[in-house]
Formats: C-alpha cells, structure tokens, sequence
C-alpha cells in the first residue's frame, strides 16, 4: 500500500509543499509564489508536511463505514482517544496553545462519525491530526470527520509523508 495517493508534488521558495489537487483548488498560489515540481518525491519528502485534499488520505483499500449511532452504541468511546484533541486551547492569534496562555477554549465539532480499519487508523495517527479514537465496545477504530457539507475533494488538510 502506498503511503499518500496524490498526482503531483511541488514546492514554493518558502519550502511548503503542496500537491497537484490543492494547487487547483488554491489557485492564488501559482499567482504568489514559484512552485517548482518534486520529481522524486518518495525520496524527497520522506518526513515532510504536505498540503493535501481530504479524499488523498485514503486509499481504495481503504475501510470505512458510515457509523453516526457509534457515539450512542459506546458513550465511552471518546476516552480512548488515539490522535487529535478532542479538547484546545487558543491564544489571543487564534494559535493553539497550552491551558497556561491561553484567552480561550474549543471543544471539537465533529459531524460525520466512520468505522475504519485498523491500517488506515494507523496510517492517519502516525501521519496527520485527524480525530481517531478506539472504541472497546465494538473492537474498531472510528474516524470523527470534523467538515461538514463538503466533498472530500474540496476539503484541505495536511499529511506527514
């Protein structure tokens, strides 16, 4: 199984990466910065952020189920979560931080709820924030999609390739 699924990577002067969909849907890129295409990017990127769409995190191999009832199914759910906070704090940029600096709190929205398989709740806890709990009850992992109304082509999100 790969580790990413994208078409093409580049990179600006600054040294973001972004692949080939999230440049489409931020066209204002190619107007602010010079984006220079990564040949080889397994050998690359290895550890890097990359810029990505929702819908490039997983995989046709990938398992998910559509499961909003998980939360009433197992109330306990959520004390085992894998990746994520669930729970943060904002300083007064609107930058998390700690409790400590704080100026406010904010507690995670999350409107879809998915079973996943066990590869790809590994794949997203060792490779992006994606809220990824476990639930004993029901011996699976569960996926909180925190966007809501949007296809998962048009969503934005980061991935440590």
């Amino acid at each position: 199984m790969k580790e990413f699924y994208a078409d093409e990577f580049y990179r600006n002067e600054n040294g973001t990466v972004y692949t080939g969909e999230y440049i489409k849907l931020n066209p204002f890129l190619k107007k602010h910065y010079t984006l220079t295409k990564i040949e080889n990017p397994f050998n690359e990127l290895r550890g890097q952020k990359v810029r990505c769409v929702y819908s490039q995190i997983f995989y046709p191999d990938s398992n998910m189920i559509l499961c909003n009832n998980v939360p009433l199914v197992d109330e306990n759910f959520l004390d085992n979560l894998e990746n994520c906070r669930f729970l943060g704090y904002y300083d007064e940029n609107g930058d998390e931080c700690d409790e400590e600096n704080a100026v406010g709190r904010y507690e995670t929205e999350v409107f879809q709820w998915f079973i996943i398989d066990d590869k790809t709740a590994k794949r997203l806890m060792r490779s992006t924030k994606e809220l990824v709990c476990y639930s004993e009850k029901l011996n699976v992992y569960v996926l909180g999609v925190t966007h809501y109304g949007r296809a998962w082509d048009y969503v934005t999100t980061e991935f440590i390739f």
